[in-house]
């Protein structure tokens, strides 16, 4: 158990949600929770001004644990950027907290921002008072070769599906069609190609803005932008199955598919080192090589054809998810990291 002396903080992106603090609660850990507040990106119209305001609010976040804080109390930082102004922080004011950097995100790149980006976690990762987490033990080794890192331990802690969606064991209503939806780190590239290559299947596809495919894509594509949450998870309750391509090996994707998964749905989606850990190909999925166009498309036509296969695979996944992304597995998960750190 953690050492007595020890607070316990956690800096989360919104206002706290009821399940993280139910599940601390129910485990008996008392933890101090920071939040911002959940309207900063839907007041401010121009998105640099949003940017702005949110980047703001997670310094003036991280600042407050500081000084409510003393030597040695563990801050747990929903966002791996969080823990990044934390940590410049804490050496700023020379002030020791053990930081857990909760699900590290990188998305490599040869650009000017991520070569900083790139410098800049490398120093985080390398400092002994960062604690970080990955969704996959795969990406754990990725990371350490990708910043040249020696002895840093990464610890296993698998996302979690919070209070998004109710269990659905069952197949739910079925339109028709195939379903990709999200922002970051999809192969939209690649997913018109599939659609070029199977005109006779309905696509409907969800994107960040009205942009990301392009001026020109296929007339069985139904493109949809900018929507609430309410009719995005509409639009996946009644879909076929899931396409989810992904062109990084970062963990991108994952509430989509935990979404998926309690909706009993079938998911083709890219071998990498992150569905790996969710995904057995051929159990409870289906796994293709990242940008092979050819192989998504015959693998997406052959389970849309097998109403059966969808039922099995779907029903599968929604036992894989409920096993390793429900809140309880997910704070016990944090629980025996936070031990580990004290007891080292």
């Amino acid at each position: 158990m953690k050492d007595k002396t020890s607070e316990i903080y956690f800096l989360y992106d919104s206002p706290i949600p009821s399940w993280l603090e139910n599940s601390f609660r129910n485990n008996k850990i008392e933890v101090k929770f920071i939040g911002i507040n959940k309207f900063i990106n839907h007041i401010y119209k121009f998105r640099i001004q949003r940017i702005v305001i949110l980047h703001y609010n997670y310094i003036k976040q991280c600042i407050n644990s500081i000084f409510s804080s003393k030597n040695n109390d563990i801050i747990i930082c929903w966002l791996d950027l969080t823990a990044m102004y934390l940590l410049l922080i804490s050496v700023l004011f020379h002030s020791k907290r053990r930081i857990i950097a909760i699900n590290i995100m990188f998305n490599q790149g040869s650009d000017l921002i991520n070569s900083i980006k790139r410098k800049m976690f490398r120093w985080m990762l390398n400092h002994d008072n960062i604690y970080p987490t990955v969704t996959s033990l795969e990406l754990a080794l990725t990371y350490s070769e990708l910043f040249k890192l020696k002895d840093k331990h990464f610890y296993l802690l698998h996302d979690c599906y919070g209070n998004g969606i109710a269990y659905k064991s069952e197949i739910t209503k079925n339109e028709g069609y195939v379903f990709c939806g999200g922002s970051n780190g999809r192969d939209w590239n690649t997913l018109v190609k599939v659609a070029s290559l199977l005109p006779d299947i309905h696509f409907v596809i969800v994107g960040p803005n009205k942009n990301i495919l392009g001026e020109k894509y296929p007339t069985n594509i139904d493109f949809k932008y900018d929507i609430p949450y309410s009719q995005f998870n509409q639009l996946m309750t009644n879909c076929s199955l899931l396409a989810l391509p992904l062109n990084t090996e970062a963990p991108a994707g994952l509430i989509v598919l935990f979404s998926a998964g309690l909706l009993s749905k079938a998911v083709v989606t890219t071998n990498n080192v992150t569905m790996r850990e969710y995904i057995e190909s051929g159990v409870n999925g289906i796994l293709v090589d990242k940008g092979n166009s050819t192989i998504l498309a015959e693998e997406i036509k052959l389970l849309f054809l097998d109403a059966n296969k969808q039922k099995e695979y779907g029903k599968e996944l929604f036992n894989k998810v409920k096993q390793l992304g429900s809140p309880n597995a997910y704070v016990k998960q944090l629980i025996e990291i936070i031990n580990q750190i004290c007891n080292n």
